[in-house]
């Protein structure tokens, strides 16, 4: 069985879903073997899997670019709701607001206020990116402005709050906590709903007082659309069964990620939440699709 992943090996999701298919392929009793097909922001790796053969042996390592691909892209190749079929939800990723040390707060409301006296320079891993939307989402929750910056990438934009070329990114945990724990960075709050176990010191957004700034990412499993229903039900119950094994628990935590089972119902809801949710921020943002 391959499973699809739609980005370079290194990333967040990549890592989750070798973490993953390596306790899967046992509980299925067959070799599950990641495949990187990347290009165009996700979107290629899922089109191939939407256009795969429904014969069970083809999946894609789902994540948020499945919810922002449609306000992103004036058109795709694939209907993401019609053209794949949920399988499971696996895990979800903060994100944290960080600030170079020599920056003039300790606290979410101190950037506020500073956001509020002069602009800041907001760092991204580029247009539409993760760190670019859940900067534009916590701009229009707390009602300020800044530049947006944006780099080739994640890492990049990391690089860039260190060197104190920008004053704020918003990254996913596992990207900065070594810098955090170190130092070099000053993490102000994470946008899931619980602290992290990573850096329990670091309140939520909703504690810092700013709960509309709230956001995670995901990384789960769809197939294509036409997949039977049995077939589906036995992939979410390997991954299941695989994420209650202990040692693949402790390994996940280590990445930052929590693990947030759904099935193929509730998985399918939660993504259309999240469109609607993505499209609503793309849209006040004022990003064009391309």
């Amino acid at each position: 069985m391959r499973w699809v992943v739609p980005w370079p090996p290194g990333g967040s999701t990549d890592v989750i879903a070798r973490l993953v298919a390596a306790h899967v392929g046992p509980v299925l009793g067959q070799a599950v073997v990641i495949e990187n097909r990347s290009g165009a922001g996700g979107v290629l790796g899922s089109d191939v899997v939407a256009k795969a053969a429904p014969d069970g042996l083809t999946a894609l390592v789902s994540d948020g670019a499945l919810a922002t691909a449609p306000s992103l892209h004036r058109s795709l190749p694939f209907n993401p709701a019609q053209d794949l079929r949920a399988v499971s939800l696996a895990v979800t990723l903060q994100h944290v607001v960080v600030v170079n040390p020599s920056f003039p707060t300790t606290t979410l409301a101190g950037l506020i206020a500073e956001a509020k006296r002069h602009d800041l320079d907001f760092g991204s891993g580029g247009i539409g990116s993760p760190l670019h939307l859940a900067g534009e989402l916590f701009r229009l929750a707390a009602g300020i402005g800044w530049t947006h910056v944006p780099y080739r990438g994640a890492a990049p934009a990391v690089m860039a709050l260190l060197a104190n070329e920008v004053q704020v990114v918003l990254p996913s945990l596992p990207a900065v906590v070594a810098h955090i724990r170190e130092g070099r960075l000053r993490g102000l709050a994470v946008t899931g709903p619980n602290r992290s176990l990573l850096l329990p010191e670091v309140p939520t957004v909703a504690e810092a007082g700013l709960p509309a700034a709230q956001m995670v990412g995901w990384v789960g499993l769809h197939m294509p659309a036409a997949t039977p229903g049995a077939t589906v039900d036995r992939l979410a119950a390997a991954v299941r069964e695989a994420l209650g094994v202990p040692s693949l628990r402790a390994h996940l935590a280590e990445q930052g990620a929590d693990i947030a089972l759904r099935g193929p119902t509730d998985y399918a809801d939660f993504i259309a939440t999240e469109t609607r949710k993505w499209s609503g921020v793309i849209r006040a943002a004022g990003i064009e699709p391309e």
